[in-house]
């Protein structure tokens, strides 16, 4: 029995994220987002040229290359992905648990 109301009319939800990743071995992060770039058929040669660089260049791309909104949001059932863009940076970081024992410092 579905007692959930239908809207007729489309409703969007803006999911926002921010996640911090730790780089515990750049290789290894470097070598499968190399691998993913490789084995993506819908990349021209130059644009897999132009990835390789990017990785090479900065290790930010390689999580680039990894993530992908698309499979993270596949499953939701009753949900279809309009829209997704996603960049990564190298980040300073100080986790939330320092931060808090700095300001009591204060």
């Amino acid at each position: 029995m579905d007692t959930a109301p239908v809207s007729e009319s489309p409703q969007f939800i803006r999911l926002s994220l921010d996640i911090v990743l730790e780089v515990t071995d750049e290789g290894l992060l470097r070598a499968a987002a190399l691998e993913a770039v490789k084995g993506d058929e819908d990349l021209s040669a130059e644009e897999r040229n132009d990835a390789v660089a990017a990785i090479e260049a900065d290790l930010a791309e390689s999580v680039s290359y990894l993530i992908d909104p698309f499979r993270l949001v596949a499953e939701v059932p009753g949900t279809e992905l309009s829209e997704a863009g996603w960049q990564s940076e190298g980040a300073e970081y100080v986790p939330e648990d320092d931060d808090e024992a700095a300001d009591d410092e204060d």
